[in-house]
């Protein structure tokens, strides 16, 4: 299904899942979340979300926290490259992780995961695992030369060691708490104190202890030493042909990691989604292969997380169907009395659904076969292309008739505006006409007069209305159809101050125009 996302702020719902996910491979399926293309596709998804929450609710914890391996992968697609010790201990992390994830799944078989993806690569993870420790250093028995070069380096370090205990033993010193012999690079000295030091001949390399001491190298450990550090030398070079032949077995595992990362997305997708279905109080949609739509007492996600977070007001629940026998809605009722947020709760859910998400409703959640939502909403004056508001608007229409047809879900705010009033109402008229031509579904809001007696008489539109506490001159928020609406434009202005005077003259004004409207008898 294709959908209007940036003008639902569908962004927004990315954004959560994301903050719920526990890989970067989570979270980056998170940011690139889109709506399936079809009902079978969206289903799947939902399984997998549900058995997901269900999981959760059961005490399972789906995914630890994983290092990213896709650079490391990247590297070792190039010819000869050696990957860090760090990042082969990564790889090994994340084959691990595969394990319990198998597991996870013979329990969740709803997951509808691929089991072969969860092989990973055996072979790969006993030999890093024999090679790497979990800090990233190689292991001594990384290769046979490697084993060679550690014992004979242990030899030349015990020799070295020797010598320099002499010495210490010649100046009436002790290796204290190990600060007088001391490592620098793969060669070993002494750090004395001045007087200590200028007995000393052998090579000056330094001071040590901020200063207080001095890095002597004796003449006599000299020789020991250039064996020690061509030890280390053979090392170096050993431990590079070790990490380059096991990256080497990382580039030829390259399927099955793929295949591991794409399974490991997908599992903290769908438990991101069980988490916030269980934050929202949400339940999985049904799915109707008839391009309709039913919710009962539902909310906008956004709302509802920030009541419960007590940074929102409590939202009220909407209950609306688009059916057979109900179509279109053409919704009319006061400015700020929530006719916008109608459209964006549906469409939102909408896409949702399609994502694989459960809905925050309290009763039936139900979404038909929608190929297209098209959104219109917010201001379409664009100084940069030099357009009016009516000819945004025009721009917009001519996108809705070229793209709408009997599977698109059309939510229009303000059809009609921007020109004459009478002119904009025959244009929207004409745009409804065609519409209820093509058997598209949609929600029209309006505050142009003439479409409500339109709506009224046309077998294809229905009536809606944003409930107005006239009492308390507040709107409530709640969608009542059957019903057409007043804008209640100068009850609010005086609600919110203007002056008395201005608006006794404009009522007056208002009763002339519609004594003007009238037919005569």
């Amino acid at each position: 299904m294709d959908a209007d996302l940036d003008a639902l702020e569908f962004a927004g719902i990315r954004r959560l899942l994301e903050r719920l996910t526990s890989t970067p491979y989570g979270a980056d399926a998170a940011r690139a979340l889109t709506p399936a293309p079809d009902v079978a596709t969206a289903l799947g998804m939902q399984r997998s979300v549900t058995a997901a929450r269900l999981a959760i609710e059961s005490g399972a914890h789906a995914l630890p926290r994983l290092p990213d391996i896709r650079a490391a992968l990247r590297q070792a697609a190039q010819a000869k490259s050696a990957l860090a010790g760090t990042a082969l201990a990564h790889i090994a992390q994340l084959l691990r992780a595969a394990e319990p994830l198998r597991a996870l799944c013979g329990r969740f078989p709803n997951l509808s995961l691929d089991e072969a993806s969860l092989a990973g690569a055996p072979d790969l993870l006993a030999r890093l695992e024999a090679a790497v420790t979990p800090t990233g250093r190689l292991t001594d028995g990384a290769s046979p030369r490697l084993v060679e070069i550690a014992q004979e380096f242990t030899r030349e370090r015990e020799a070295v060691e020797a010598v320099l205990a002499t010495r210490l033993t010649a100046l009436s010193l002790k290796n204290e708490d190990g600060e007088t012999i001391v490592t620098n690079g793969s060669r070993m000295l002494l750090a004395l104190p001045p007087e200590a030091a200028a007995q000393v001949k052998g090579v000056r390399r330094g001071p040590a202890a901020y200063g207080r001491r001095s890095l002597v190298e004796p003449l006599e450990a000299v020789a020991a030493n250039n064996r020690l550090e061509a030890r280390a030398g053979e090392r170096d070079a050993e431990e590079l042909a070790v990490r380059r032949a096991l990256t080497a077995e990382v580039h030829a595992a390259q399927g099955p990691l793929d295949a591991l990362l794409g399974t490991i997305a997908w599992i903290d997708i769908a438990f991101a989604g069980g988490h916030l279905s269980i934050h929202m109080n949400a339940h999985a949609p049904q799915f109707t292969a008839e391009p309709a739509l039913r919710l009962e007492a539902a909310y906008h996600p956004a709302m509802l997380l920030a009541f419960a977070d007590r940074r929102g007001p409590k939202p009220v629940p909407l209950s609306i169907t688009l059916d057979a026998h109900h179509p279109m809605l053409l919704v009319t009722g006061p400015n700020t009395g929530g006719k916008t947020v109608v459209l964006k709760t549906v469409g939102l859910l909408v896409a949702m659904a399609y994502c694989g998400l459960h809905l925050p409703a309290e009763g039936q959640a139900v979404i038909g076969c929608f190929g297209r939502v098209i959104v219109d909403i917010g201001d379409r004056q664009s100084l940069l292309h030099q357009l009016s508001t009516f000819a945004g608007h025009v721009e917009v229409l001519k996108r809705l008739l070229d793209e709408a047809r009997a599977d698109t879900l059309v939510l229009m705010d303000e059809l009609g505006t921007g020109t004459d009033p009478e002119e904009g109402a025959a244009l929207a008229m004409a745009v409804l006409d065609e519409l209820a031509r093509r058997a598209v579904r949609g929600i029209i809001t309006t505050h142009l007069s003439p479409l409500k007696g339109y709506a009224a008489a046309h077998p294809y539109l229905t009536n809606a209305t944003m409930r107005f506490d006239s009492e308390q001159l507040v709107p409530t928020y709640e969608l009542e159809v059957g019903q057409s609406g007043s804008s209640h434009g100068l009850t609010i202005a005086e609600r919110r101050g203007l002056a008395p005077t201005l608006l006794e003259a404009a009522r007056a004004h208002l009763t002339r125009l519609e004594a003007a409207r009238r037919p005569p008898p």
